[in-house]
């Protein structure tokens, strides 16, 4: 139906009422030629479809708040992502993803079985790595998680990580819609935007930017909930415990698409667990030096504000719905100055010495043990090369590549120190950040391949699946000396419901 232009006004006008909860300043609809406004929001002159439009902007204003991230919004969405169900925010569409969903259809519990398995796995890694690393491994048993849980306990670190992004981009964007703003308001018709309360954009921002990073961010972490395989995956601590974590779902998916033998990985990543959450664990300064980097790196972060201005001049700046569909993703550019590059470079080749560390003691640990660990290993760098579709997608939000450098040359780094000063001197090097290498001492290592358990000739792995069974058999039986004893009862479920999902007291050391 085609309503008068009488009719047209009328209906916008209680539109902006409702909108703005009755609380317009008095005069502020006055000299305002409001058909031209709305053609210029695109709103439409159907009632009903008006009064939806102000429910829609009404929940956009009241869920941004003052914070530079709507976190219960984000924690709600990721949730969501985790567990596959598809969901719609008042007034906005999940983003896509940009690819097919990750890994299986929802979020399956754990089962006892699983949790079994992840226990004898945990056992035996724990058992190997105490054999040739000079600190002690955490006996905290491996808790098995949903994806949801993973969501759940790894939020605070994201909080640290994003917000000062989040605060940063959002005053970028303010500014480069007043720009837009003043020349709307110098339009016929257009003057009386300003007494709308539509005259700030860093308001408006901070009132919706906490909704859209809200949503982006949500949906990043609840992508990560299904790639990641526990809570260290990026050389991170993501969860503050002593306990090693693996979620099953995500690796029987990884292992659906490879010929691995399930019991020999569910070991080999049990190890690398519980390599990170030693490493962490005996060196307490780790994991904050390393947030605080970059938590510095991310404030410092600058957008490239021409082409952030050059995007915004598609954007119908007076209409909330379609400013709050933004997609950051597509909007940001990310520049570094030296300093930053410098950071940077500093920040990835802590991470590079973490993951070769990992890799080192495990390598070390496992050759000779299990079947096809060059595999296994392969499998990991080729995971660490490309990076998964949440990761590119934080990346894209953040600025930041959590994507370690050297890792090859910081291998070899820690190779010759074993070599020459043992694991004592090794794991001593972790004693303080001012002992770690720099990139320049990484980068000067010799490049000439070693001898190592990833270059083992492909015949040989017939050699080990021939003794990898009766192995583990003896093991289990109790044949091969005893694992170090682990306080609790071993199963790895804080609320012996069997799920992992419920937090616990945390296990002793």
């Amino acid at each position: 139906m085609t309503s008068s232009s009488g009719s047209d006004e009328e209906n916008l006008r209680k539109f902006l009422e409702e909108v703005f909860g009755g609380q317009l300043p008095p005069g502020a609809l006055e000299g305002m030629d409001l058909t031209e406004l709305a053609k210029g929001a695109g709103l439409p002159s159907d009632p009903a479809m008006l009064q939806a439009a102000a429910a829609q902007m009404q929940s956009l204003f009241a869920s941004g708040g003052d914070e530079p991230v709507n976190w219960k919004l984000a924690q709600d969405l990721a949730r969501q992502v985790a567990s596959g169900s598809v969901t719609m925010v008042p007034g906005h569409a999940l983003p896509p993803t940009g690819g097919s969903q990750i890994g299986t259809d929802g979020d399956p519990s754990v089962t006892p079985e699983a949790q079994h398995a992840l226990d004898e796995a945990a056992t035996i890694a724990r058992l190997w790595l105490q054999q040739v690393v000079d600190v002690d491994v955490p006996a905290a048993p491996l808790q098995a998680w949903t994806r949801g849980t993973w969501v759940n306990r790894t939020i605070p670190r994201w909080q640290k990580v994003v917000e000062p992004v989040a605060e940063y981009m959002a005053g970028a964007i303010g500014d480069a819609l007043g720009k837009q703003m003043e020349q709307m308001q110098s339009m016929p018709g257009m003057e009386g935007l300003g007494a709308m309360g539509m005259g700030d954009p860093r308001a408006m921002m901070r009132m919706m930017g906490g909704t859209m990073f809200g949503m982006q961010f949500g949906h990043a972490i609840g992508s990560l909930a299904r790639e990641q395989l526990g809570t260290t995956d990026l050389s991170l601590p993501l969860w503050d415990s002593s306990a090693p974590v693996l979620i099953p779902a995500n690796l029987d998916d990884l292992l659906a698409d490879s010929d691995l033998d399930p019991s020999a990985a569910r070991i080999f990543f049990a190890a690398r667990e519980i390599a990170h959450v030693t490493l962490f664990r005996s060196a307490p300064w780790l994991p904050e030096h390393l947030f605080t980097a970059i938590e510095g790196y991310a404030r410092g972060i600058e957008l490239d504000l021409s082409s952030l201005e050059e995007k915004m001049r598609d954007v119908d700046v007076s209409d909330p719905i379609a400013m709050s569909a933004l997609n950051p993703e597509d909007m940001f550019t990310f520049t570094r100055s030296e300093r930053q590059e410098r950071a940077l470079t500093e920040l990835t080749t802590t991470l590079a010495l973490i993951e070769s560390w990992v890799d080192h003691v495990v390598t070390h640990a496992l050759e000779g043990k299990l079947p096809r660990l060059d595999a296994m290993r392969e499998l990991v760098r080729r995971r660490r090369a490309t990076g998964g579709q949440a990761e590119q997608m934080l990346a894209n939000l953040v600025g930041i590549e959590l994507r370690p450098r050297s890792i090859s040359e910081a291998y070899d780094w820690w190779q010759s120190v074993l070599d020459t000063e043992g694991a004592a001197g090794r794991e001593k090097v972790w004693a303080h950040p001012d002992l770690l290498p720099s990139p320049e001492v990484l980068s000067g290592q010799p490049q000439a391949p070693k001898a190592d358990a990833a270059e083992q000739p492909a015949e040989a792995a017939a050699d080990f699946d021939a003794d990898f069974d009766e192995e583990l058999r003896r093991l289990l039986d109790g044949e091969l000396p005893e694992a170090p004893k682990e306080d609790g009862d071993g199963d790895g479920d804080d609320d012996g419901d069997g799920d992992g999902d419920e937090p616990g007291p945390a296990p002793a050391a």
